[in-house]
């Protein structure tokens, strides 16, 4: 399943839409059922795709983020907002 999920972070629409789900609820109930640690340190819920990328970033030591912390992000939206 990480292997798929992982394919469909490389497409360019919500991750739910290009793993071939039919919303961000499917999504979420896809990831608890497989990957339960990384529902557990998504605490504010954010969207899957940016929520992998940031944990990939912050496993290698990478941080691009240039505010101090989410809440403060110009970006906040693109990360929390409801799915289209």
């Amino acid at each position: 399943m990480a292997h798929i999920v992982v394919a469909g972070c490389i497409a360019s629409a919500h991750l739910w839409s290009d793993l071939g789900l039919w919303s961000q609820t499917d999504l979420t109930a896809l990831m608890r059922r497989n990957f339960p640690e990384l529902v557990a340190r998504n605490v504010k819920d954010m969207r899957w795709k940016r929520f992998l990328y940031r944990e990939l970033c912050k496993t290698e030591g990478i941080y691009t983020c240039r505010a101090p912390s989410c809440g403060v992000c110009a970006d906040y939206r693109a990360c929390f907002g409801p799915e289209a």
